[in-house]
């Protein structure tokens, strides 16, 4: 027989972990501000980029993290970042997949052809604007035709970070940006948009 204070413990558990998703799926909605904190978790046990040259490609694209805007983050977030930035430059696609929170992952990566989940991952193009509908084809991502991205604005919104930028294509192009961190749970992840 459990005791009512055992029996308390399990509800209060039960709840806390409600309440937790909750929170974090209501933070990536539309209308949700914040104020920017620098309340952030280390960014230990990530794989890094592999480090790849890749031949007849341009210059790299600043990243933007020397803005003035991004000295409030935190220097794990500021890396991990920098880490992404080089990630995209050097086209390493296993390690910007590896970047979804594992229940994005799961639910998203086998439904859509790599290009497509990786666009709703790091939101692009429409997927980047707080009302995605609109044109009928899916945007997609292929890596091997990005030059870079560069960071443009960040905002707190609850318990996770929007960081805005612009990916940089091989054609010349720019298509927009928004990333979801999920920063207060362990390892920085990214939550993309759900369909």
């Amino acid at each position: 027989m459990l005791h009512p204070h055992k029996i308390n413990h399990i509800v209060i558990s039960c709840l806390s972990g409600v309440f937790l998703g909750i929170v974090i799926s209501c933070a990536t909605g539309p209308a949700q501000r914040g104020v920017n904190t620098t309340a952030i978790q280390s960014g230990k046990n990530k794989p890094a980029p592999s480090s790849k040259t890749v031949p007849g490609t341009s210059k790299r694209p600043d990243s933007g993290l020397s803005n003035p805007a991004f000295k409030k983050l935190k220097p794990e977030v500021l890396s991990y970042l920098e880490t992404l930035a080089e990630a995209f430059y050097t086209k390493d696609t296993a390690f910007l997949l590896a970047q979804a929170e594992s229940y994005y992952q799961r639910t998203y990566e086998g439904l859509y052809p790599t290009d497509e989940y990786l666009a709703m991952l790091y939101r692009i193009g429409p997927y980047s604007t707080e009302s995605p509908n609109g044109s009928n084809k899916k945007p997609s991502l292929d890596i091997k035709e990005v030059r870079g991205i560069t960071y443009t604005g960040w905002e707190e919104l609850g318990p996770v970070l929007e960081v805005r930028g612009t990916i940089h294509l091989a054609d010349g192009k720019t298509e927009t940006c928004r990333l979801i961190l999920l920063w207060h749970l362990g390892d920085i992840k990214i939550k993309g948009i759900e369909q």
